[in-house]
């Protein structure tokens, strides 16, 4: 009986912009998802072309020891700095990483816990050691906030009233005077703050008892009345009165007979005799006045932000103002500093005035405020937005927050793109966006970004965005996560889970953060010296073909002791050398000055072609019987097809081994033996050097 006849089809993926997608789609094969992505990848990037290649590399920069975060200033124009946040210093540095200026004396301990917003010359430093600013003259000089004067010498801080179930009285209205409470409320804490009597400033300087302090009149405080009146009837104890001539307003808090006991809210002259007198109830005439002590009342406040109270954990800006959230004891508050000054805290209802609101459903906790042309607010029950682009102008009458979606954010900082804004899910495993869509009329929606990648997303502690002033047509947006490895994000258009690809980035070590500054992107990195646990900061750059690069010229190697690196010399791949934990190098290294550091694999694993479509039988199972890859500027790689790994040497025969092997822009051919059902096939870079894969195609017999 004849043989039947094999058919043979080849089918080619040139496009990988969706990067590594979750192993769920291994029997996926008629699903389009799969054309454009890989079942497998590691240490590449996917290009602007969709193609993939090797990532960069790392040169050492400095040893940072316990940095959390670099932060780019832009103090004035055309200087540019990072602020490298240490446990116990604050170093700045310039864009070689050399150091300009070390602050050695902060007031935090824990660097992790320090956020930053720069304002030209002056930066605002803030977490829960209070808010900082870290001033520029030609050198720089961090101090404790100093918020504005205001009217009558007082201090342009928020104020909050914390205690509304507690009245204070104070014992006179000017000088050195007594505040009683009505119930236990002072401690030591207090003294050094200012708080609030019926609007007047009151400096404490002395703690007597919980109910007692002593304290300085800053501006006379409001005085209190004995006003009588026609007819109490129209009157009760918490009532509201206005005078009708002299725009007296007080508050009753006693009514004995005719006579009704008054604070004063505005026009310390008290009303004056005959005016009439109103009431939510009603109104009467004014017979007499008495000036009293003053009495013990609930129009009081104290800073919103203090030791006793606590300090926001996150701010921003937006339209000039400095926007502060997460306020330990209120956390549906959102402050904005007046558009005088980021120092000024004056709330009102002026256009420059500051802002200080409640805001949001169900008391939510605002974590972060964003600026992405409206102000984003992201709290753990929501998303809010306040409108910017309409009106053009943020003010106290204008800000009112919009509920977009209810999902919640977590507390890694959301960060800029193009596009919008991308955060991290209540959660703490959902990436998602925040973007104006639309065709007439623009409105935001949240869009999850990581569902085809959530195996990628391991508790992620920070997020790290595109440089501002990057000229790279490829922009990428980083996710790092808390086990040390990074999920690189690339987009070709707009967000959407169509056009987003996640691919793992690992090292030999850990990474603990990334930051965009000086125009690319530069990674803290924890990796192992002498068996002892360093940091690093490191650029990552196109020119580098390993991680944590040092140049050797022959002095001892100590900042890498103890370890085995690959060494690069000009295009030439060494071999390995070991660094003894004297710095000394072990084995044949080249002569002259050469680059060592720590090698990384990149791999790239396409999904295998199972199952093809014919015009007659329909779907038929197909098998994988021979791949070729199409790389670009490539010197040696490794093709693993199930078991079978083959190399790509350097050098061919004939080639001149003493100039740096030539580049291959060429298609190679690999058979596929063996593992019929969901067969394995890899493309490897296993030495340093260029690495591009454009296409892989794969030949199947049905």
């Amino acid at each position: 009986m004849p043989g039947s006849a094999v058919a043979k089809r080849t089918i080619t993926q040139r496009s990988f912009a969706l990067g590594e997608i979750i192993g769920d789609f291994l029997e996926g094969d008629d699903l389009e998802v799969r054309q454009n992505s890989m079942r497998e990848a590691l240490n590449v990037r996917v290009t602007s072309a969709r193609t993939v290649t090797s990532r960069p590399g790392t040169y050492l920069r400095k040893s940072v020891s316990t940095a959390e975060d670099v932060i780019e200033i832009r103090p004035e124009t055309g200087l540019v700095f990072g602020l490298v946040v240490n446990d116990t210093s604050l170093i700045i540095i310039d864009s070689a990483a050399a150091t300009v200026q070390t602050i050695a004396s902060v007031p935090w301990t824990d660097s992790s816990t320090v956020w930053i917003e720069p304002f030209r010359e002056r930066t605002v430093i803030g977490g829960p050691f209070g808010l900082y600013v870290l001033t520029y003259t030609g050198t720089f000089a961090l101090a404790e906030m100093t918020f504005a004067t205001s009217s009558g010498n007082g201090k342009a801080q928020p104020y909050w009233a914390y205690r509304k179930d507690i009245q204070i009285q104070p014992s006179a209205t000017t000088g050195v005077i007594s505040l009683t409470a009505s119930a236990a409320l002072w401690t030591s804490g207090y003294v050094g703050q200012r708080v609030r009597y019926g609007g007047r400033e009151v400096s404490i300087t002395g703690y007597t008892s919980p109910t007692v302090v002593t304290g300085t009149v800053i501006s006379n405080l409001p005085p209190s009345y004995n006003i009588t009146v026609a007819s109490s009837s129209v009157f009760r104890i918490g009532d509201t009165v206005i005078a009708q001539d002299t725009n007296f307003s007080g508050l009753i808090t006693n009514i004995v007979g005719n006579v009704i006991s008054v604070i004063t809210i505005e026009f310390f002259d008290g009303p004056d005799n005959a005016e009439k007198l109103s009431g939510p109830s009603g109104s009467t005439t004014v017979s007499s006045k008495t000036l009293i002590a003053p009495l013990s009342s609930p129009i009081w406040d104290e800073p919103l932000m203090s030791p006793i109270r606590g300090y926001p954990r996150a701010g921003s800006s937006a339209a000039g103002r400095l926007a502060l959230t997460d306020f330990p004891a209120v956390p549906d508050l959102v402050v904005m500093s007046s558009v005088r000054d980021i120092t000024d805290f004056e709330a009102g209802a002026d256009d420059d005035d500051a802002i200080v609101r409640q805001v949001g459903d169900n008391a939510p906790r605002f974590l972060h405020a964003i600026n992405a042309g409206d102000l984003l607010l992201f709290s753990d029950r929501g998303i809010y937005y306040v409108s910017l682009r309409d009106s053009g102008v943020l003010s106290p009458r204008t800000f009112n927050a919009i509920l977009i979606d209810k999902r919640a954010s977590n507390h890694v900082r959301p960060v800029l793109v193009d596009d919008g804004v991308v955060f991290v899910e209540g959660s703490g495993e959902t990436i998602a966006a925040a973007r104006l869509d639309g065709n007439i009329y623009l409105k935001w929606s949240i869009t999850p970004i990581s569902n085809f990648h959530s195996h990628l997303i391991r508790t992620p502690k920070k997020l790290c965005a595109p440089p501002i002033y990057s000229n790279s047509p490829d922009k990428y947006l980083f996710v790092i996560n808390s086990d040390g490895t990074i999920a690189a994000v690339s987009w070709l258009a707009e967000f959407g889970q169509e056009n987003i690809g996640f691919v793992p980035w690992t090292t030999d070590g850990q990474f603990v953060n990334v930051a965009p500054i000086f125009g690319g992107y530069w990674a803290i990195v924890d990796r192992v010296v002498n068996g002892v646990m360093t940091r690093f900061l490191e650029e990552f750059s196109a020119d580098a073909a390993m991680d944590c690069i040092v140049t050797y010229d022959g002095s001892p190697l100590t900042q890498l002791a103890g370890n085995h690196l690959h060494v690069w010399c000009q295009g030439y791949y060494g071999g390995t050398v070991y660094v003894d934990i004297d710095g000394n190098i072990l084995g044949d290294t080249p002569m002259g000055t050469y680059c060592l550091g720590f090698n990384f694999v990149s791999r790239v694993m396409p999904w295998p072609v199972e199952v093809i479509e014919t015009a007659r039988a329909g779907m038929l199972k197909a098998r994988l019987i021979r791949v070729s890859v199409s790389v670009m500027d490539t010197t040696t790689f490794q093709c693993r097809t199930n078991r079978t790994t083959r190399t790509i040497e350097g050098y061919r025969v004939g080639d001149q081994t003493n100039i740096p092997a030539p580049l291959k822009t060429e298609a190679f051919h690999f058979s596929v033996i063996g593992n019929r059902d969901h067969p394995e096939v890899e493309i490897i870079k296993h030495l340093p050097g260029p690495f591009h894969v454009l296409a892989i195609t794969q030949e199947v017999a049905i």
